[in-house]
């Protein structure tokens, strides 16, 4: 196989930057060489100083670009991988629910394939599925049509499961519901992250939940009971717990900088995951179009229903995410682009994504001064180069 040396490279660490170099090899990170010292290879490029971080993950994200992963069809979902490289996504999950039960079997029946491939060529990988729902409080939910929306069923969860093919990576669930403690105990056997989200649950209700083994926490602050000082809520429940991340929103938009600066200083930048909760319009010109039978209107920095003005999902990418956090949240860049990177892959429990270090996916984004997408990496091959940088 190939050997692959990115050499005279910032190298974005867990905790650090620091000038060196990686050597690639079948697809993986061989080796991280710090200093100015380049390991031998077959193939040289030559990073020019710019930064080389890990490939951005995205874990809740509903499309892009154009392209709806809220769908039967997986060329939508091969489209959308190709469109997310060229914002420094390596992997996503794909967010999905429906109108019934039958109709969620069928997408997951559909996209599971997929999952179960290596990425093709010039994509990024399709990491699984994302349930939002359909076990939400109707009282918070958010864009949701409230016929969407039902109790828990542990029967209904493992058929999900099953039409999957065992691909299910993360759930979000309302912890007060009837039967949402076999729900989340269902959830974590399957393998999956159990996450708090699109809920009215009290303080003490949310601390249950945490202690069923949910260990996330769906778009903090959105959908969920707001936090007051005598009815501290599902925030004081996460934010007091280091075994709890949290996901962040990071547009300003559905979050404020000012709430979103506290979430990070209360939590700590390791343990809050910033995502797009992306809809097919993002990353597109402001204007209108349909989603899921739905209005929509882009504008202002956000998506909303035309009906009646409610947000109903980011119109940002990942790498606009990691900027903001940069310029709004008062974190350094190599704090931001874990934010957008190891800290997703922990939340799915995926050790071999994430990070620059040997043994760990070759999945990477190259990035210039203003924190720009140069380059997207993915397996160790050049999925995306930014026109005149290629």
């Amino acid at each position: 196989m190939t050997r692959t040396a990115i050499v005279n490279a910032r190298l974005v660490l867990a905790a650090r930057t620091v000038e060196g170099s990686l050597l690639l090899d079948g697809g993986v990170i061989a080796a991280v060489h710090v200093g100015a010292s380049a390991p031998t290879a077959d193939v040289i490029v030559d990073a020019r100083n710019r930064y080389v971080a890990p490939g951005f993950i995205d874990i809740h994200v509903h499309g892009g670009g154009g392209f709806d992963l809220m769908t039967e069809d997986p060329q939508q979902v091969r489209a959308y991988a190709r469109w997310a490289v060229r914002n420094g996504v390596t992997g996503f999950l794909v967010s999905t629910s429906g109108p019934d039960h039958a109709t969620i079997r069928r997408r997951l029946d559909a996209l599971a394939p997929i999952a179960a491939l290596p990425p093709p060529a010039n994509s990024a990988r399709m990491l699984g599925f994302h349930l939002e729902g359909p076990y939400i409080n109707p009282a918070r939910k958010g864009a949701f049509p409230p016929g969407w929306l039902r109790a828990p069923s542990v029967v209904e969860y493992e058929q999900l499961v099953a039409s999957s093919g065992g691909w299910v990576q993360q759930v979000t669930f309302a912890p007060e519901l009837p039967d949402a403690e076999a729900l989340a105990r269902a959830i974590i056997a399957s393998g999956a992250t159990a996450a708090i989200g699109h809920t009215d649950a009290t303080y003490e209700e949310a601390r249950r939940a945490i202690g069923w083994g949910a260990t996330h926490v769906t778009h903090c602050f959105n959908a969920m009971r707001p936090f007051a000082h005598r009815d501290p809520g599902v925030l004081a429940a996460v934010i007091a717990d280091n075994r709890v991340t949290v996901e962040l929103i990071g547009d300003g938009a559905h979050v404020d900088f000012a709430a979103a600066r506290l979430l990070v200083r209360a939590k700590g930048a390791g343990r809050v995951a910033l995502v797009t909760d992306g809809m097919p319009l993002a990353g597109t010109p402001d204007g209108e179009g349909e989603w899921e039978g739905t209005r929509i209107r882009v504008e202002g920095g956000k998506a909303i229903r035309v009906s009646d003005g409610t947000i109903i999902g980011g119109i940002i990418t990942l790498d606009q995410a990691v900027r903001n956090a940069v310029a709004h949240l008062d974190v350094p860049a190599h704090h931001a682009v874990a934010m957008g990177s190891t800290v997703p892959a922990r939340v799915i429990n995926r050790g071999d994504l994430g990070r620059l270090a040997p043994g760990c996916a070759a999945d990477l984004v190259l990035l210039d001064e203003g924190l720009r997408v140069v380059e997207t990496w993915v397996a160790g091959e050049r999925v995306y180069a930014r026109e005149g940088d290629g």
